[in-house]
């Protein structure tokens, strides 16, 4: 065989192979196996989840002797002569031998070569603990919530958004990219939340006696239906104290508005975050905090807004309860 036929023969042989790749690669279904696991909670303080993809749940258990119930749905793309098999690249590992849980997802592509391909594998938990447990989350990509815990709680994400509902320990959050939802009860002991890209919603404040600072770099800080005293105002961020005073609450952002409501925040299946930057000069973004009247006058920027009374910022335990800070 000269050389010319063997360059024809390697490049027909590399189409073959080329073509029964691509056909192979579009043989793929999706897959779905639940499985379950029950451990005895007694004498554990805490439970630690790590997740790479897929959704966290966590909610307090009406069950009294202790049990944590786990329910874990194993999402993963297989060909279809593997739709009879189990999904071995998604591993749950469980370690309950000290006094912390943890809880650990293990996604292994070992698919290599040229048509290397993901097989999109995302873990989606639904877990019940009792109410006195820490309870601490971490994600790359999925939504966390966390409800009616009693004790203290913390979630940590990269890409997802975060709701923290009813819970009554001191919450910490920290996301890189991701709207973050909390309702809060009367009694909270503090509250740490920094976020990069993402809007931060704090609700149920109505009956809170907290210090309240908050600040973001590209956004706004709103308020409704709260009466702050001693309000103070600077460029980016807004402090003040609820009720009688007492546990801080401090909202970081960077890309971000922060909302302060008296009411609960309801979730929404269609919340989605959205990157965005508003620019109103050349010297960048800030926030100076502006009240609402009862008329809902709005200003040369179509922003609701009132005229600030006469004096100091510390000076507007009379306002009205509803403020949007934006920038002039």
């Amino acid at each position: 065989m000269n050389l010319r036929n063997i360059i024809i023969a390697a490049v027909l042989g590399t189409m073959m192979i080329g073509f029964n790749g691509c056909s192979l690669l579009k043989k793929r279904v999706e897959k779905k196996e639940n499985v379950k696991y029950t451990l005895n909670g007694n004498g554990k303080t805490s439970i630690h989840i790590d997740n790479i993809n897929g959704r966290i749940n966590v909610s307090s258990s009406s069950d009294t002797t202790g049990e944590i119930r786990i329910a874990a749905e194993i999402v993963a793309d297989v060909k279809h002569d593997e739709q009879d098999r189990s999904i071995e690249n998604v591993k749950i590992i469980i370690d309950s031998t000290g006094n912390d849980i943890k809880i650990e997802t293990e996604i292994n592509n070992s698919n290599s070569g040229i048509f290397r391909r993901s097989n999109n594998a995302e873990v989606n938990y639904d877990i019940k603990v009792p109410a006195n447990m820490k309870v601490y989350t971490e994600t790359v990509n999925g939504t966390t919530t966390i409800t009616r815990i009693m004790n203290d709680v913390r979630a940590e994400t990269v890409n997802g958004k975060i709701n923290i509902f009813n819970c009554r320990g001191r919450i910490d959050v920290e996301g890189v990219n991701g709207l973050v939802v909390c309702n809060v009860d009367s009694i909270t002991p503090g509250i740490n939340i920094s976020v990069v890209n993402g809007d931060v919603k704090i609700g149920g404040l109505k009956n809170v006696d907290a210090e309240v600072n908050a600040s973001t770099v590209h956004g706004r800080v709103k308020f409704k239906d709260i009466a702050f005293t001693d309000v103070n105002s600077e460029r980016r961020n807004l402090s003040g104290i609820l009720g009688k005073g007492g546990s801080m609450i401090r909202i970081e952002c960077t890309n971000g508005s922060i909302s302060f409501d008296a009411s609960k925040y309801l979730p929404k299946k269609d919340d989605s975050f959205e990157f965005k930057i508003d620019f109103d000069d050349d010297d960048g973004p800030s926030i100076n905090i502006e009240n609402v009247d009862e008329n809902g006058d709005k200003d040369a920027t179509g922003n609701t807004r009132l005229d600030t009374p006469k004096g100091t910022q510390n000076d507007l335990q009379g306002a009205p309860k509803n403020a949007d800070s934006t920038r002039k």
